[in-house]
């Protein structure tokens, strides 16, 4: 009885050894907070990346919320917040596999328990819903990140423009992050003439990321048009 209970610790032993879903190579298990954004037309959610696992991945998806109540309720607050200079919301799901969200996973999933904060979760924001469900509706951006330092940078930066609606008032530009150091960037866009592409290229100028003033620029859109929701570099050296 004792060699049959041996023998099934040893094989089970292997099995998660040599399970995919455990390599460290593709399992992403952690806390993932990410940056929630959006307003009376839709819901966005990016996670908050760094060069180091679990976090070495840029993910951006639309999602809502089950209970109608508090969608409605954070859209409402999101949207009255569009033009105020602070305007950083975050969530914090409890702790699941990131490469389950990946477009590739085989088992990837829909939903997500989370707590929403006003400000960032980390440095001091406040707890206005808790173990809220989350319904994921797609994923717009999804990109394992190198973790090597002293790759070649690119001269411009790329920003995905993201839009919850064809005729949306809002509109908001994330910074495709590439190789490291790096700025996670956000910004919404408002009273503007629609932004009909889904990438715009920015010159660097020898920094991380371009200024609100060089994105307005290239928009060929006022300055004030432009509100930065959320930059970090510090994590993403």
């Amino acid at each position: 009885m004792r060699i049959s209970h041996y023998f099934c610790v040893i094989v089970t032993s292997l099995i998660f050894c040599i399970s995919p879903t455990t390599s460290a190579n593709e399992s992403h298990m952690g806390l993932h907070g990410m940056t929630l954004f959006g307003g009376k037309d839709g819901l966005f959610a990016s996670h908050l990346p760094m060069y180091h696992h679990p976090h070495n991945v840029q993910m951006v998806m639309q999602f809502h919320f089950a209970d109608p109540e508090t969608d409605h309720a954070i859209k409402q607050q999101l949207e009255a917040m569009a033009t105020a200079p602070e305007q950083l919301w975050t969530i914090v799901p409890k702790p699941f596999d990131l490469m389950r969200l990946s477009p590739l996973a085989t088992d990837p999933i829909e939903q997500l328990q989370v707590d929403v904060v006003k400000g960032h979760f980390e440095r001091g924001g406040i707890n206005q819903f808790s173990q809220q469900s989350l319904i994921i509706d797609r994923i717009i951006m999804f990109t394992e990140l190198s973790m090597k330092a002293g790759q070649d940078k690119a001269p411009n930066a790329q920003y995905r423009v993201i839009t919850p609606t064809e005729d949306s008032s809002n509109q908001f530009l994330v910074k495709v992050i590439e190789n490291r150091p790096e700025a996670d960037h956000l910004l919404r866009v408002i009273q503007h003439d629609f932004i009909r592409t889904t990438q715009i290229t920015v010159p660097l100028k020898g920094k991380l990321h371009p200024s609100p003033k060089d994105l307005a620029d290239q928009l060929s859109i006022p300055l004030e048009h432009i509100i930065e929701i959320y930059l970090e570099t510090g994590e993403l050296q």
